[in-house]
């Protein structure tokens, strides 16, 4: 069994040269290393990627594409020749045997019952990572911060004010077979799969592809991977890996002005699940909750100008997120494409 990798990327060569080298240095290195760029210097993160693949005997696959991370995806899908494809984001730090845990259960998988496999969040990049190249690619003392008190907020939410994610996730379970010799593998069956490092059967994603919709105002998509794994979950499970380690380094710079990052996170949230969820269940309610609960977290935030902004944009988006609740399905596409254009019409951050 092989598998491709699928890379979109913008104006990150630092987060490339920590990452690509570890992928490549798997035991069970990839077929095809399929490259979707967006940068403002694309022919600079052409020559980096090269210098970093030659002589390694992988097919590289470089391609220059609009901003808009769903879009990118589906845009690497297409030059997918194996019948798995991996698609980490591209500061995904792979620990050795990331490769080898996924195969693993898809080679186990001969029923074809798992729709995708997802890697486990590590804490700390491998001791592999060429950390010393990469000065401008730095885990900060905020990045450690939020790495150690990430899961305990998790945790305080799952508890008191669920994630609506989680919540349609779960609720999908009944009606999902899942393996009885899952957990011999050391996996287990998850909500849904996030950006860090999703894997997918090749033939899964061709038919349900990533939800470009979500990344075409904005470029990045929040809840783009939410989307991918919930059109999966329709038909078959998605489960993690727990061996498969991978470590984000850092966490996302601020990737647009707050308003549009508040905005597009909260409108994107309450598409997606809307899109999904039926109305009056048990996650369209848990919706309504956590979108209040994001506004005072957002609030506690309002000392930096970064910080009011977001508050705001995710106050306006607020509005869109009933009118969602109320609306028929087929009409939920029209109307988040008409307030998208209306708020988030600018050039991409």
């Amino acid at each position: 069994m092989t598998y491709d990798v699928v890379i979109a990327t913008k104006n990150r060569p630092g987060a490339l040269k920590l990452s690509i080298p570890l992928i490549l240095n798997q035991n069970r290195p990839p077929e095809k290393l399929i490259i979707i760029d967006c940068s403002d210097d694309h022919r600079f993160i052409c020559s980096t990627v090269r210098d970093i693949v030659n002589n390694s005997g992988v097919k590289l696959v470089i391609e220059h594409a609009k901003p808009n991370l769903p879009g990118q995806r589906n845009i690497g899908l297409k030059h997918v020749e194996s019948s798995i494809v991996i698609f980490p984001d591209d500061d995904s730090l792979w620990w050795p045997g990331v490769a080898e845990a996924i195969l693993r259960i898809y080679q186990r998988d001969k029923k074809s019952e798992i729709g995708g496999v997802c890697a486990t969040w590590a804490t700390e990049p491998p001791p592999q990572a060429n950390l010393s190249d990469s000065r401008k690619y730095r885990m900060t003392r905020t990045d450690r911060i939020k790495q150690k008190i990430g899961g305990w907020r998790h945790r305080f939410e799952d508890f008191v004010c669920p994630n609506p994610m989680y919540v349609h996730g779960r609720t999908q379970w009944s009606h999902l077979a899942i393996p009885r010799w899952l957990s011999e593998e050391n996996a287990v069956q998850i909500e849904y799969m996030n950006g860090l490092c999703m894997t997918f059967r090749t033939e899964v994603i061709r038919k349900h592809g990533f939800d470009a919709d979500l990344g075409s105002h904005v470029g990045w998509a929040p809840c783009e991977d939410v989307a991918a794994s919930f059109a999966v979950t329709q038909e078959l499970p998605v489960v993690r890996a727990c061996d498969a380690m991978v470590c984000h380094y850092t966490f996302p710079s601020l990737r647009s002005e707050g308003f549009r990052a508040g905005f597009a996170t909260q409108l994107n949230r309450a598409y997606v699940l809307c899109r999904y969820a039926a109305s009056g269940s048990p996650a369209r309610k848990a919706l309504r909750r956590f979108t209040y609960y994001k506004r005072i977290q957002y609030s506690l935030g309002c000392h930096s100008k970064y910080g009011r902004e977001r508050l705001y944009g995710h106050v306006k988006a607020m509005s869109a997120t009933k009118a969602f609740l109320n609306l028929p399905v087929d009409a939920l596409r029209d109307s988040y494409l008409k307030t998208s254009q209306q708020f988030l019409s600018d050039s991409h951050a």
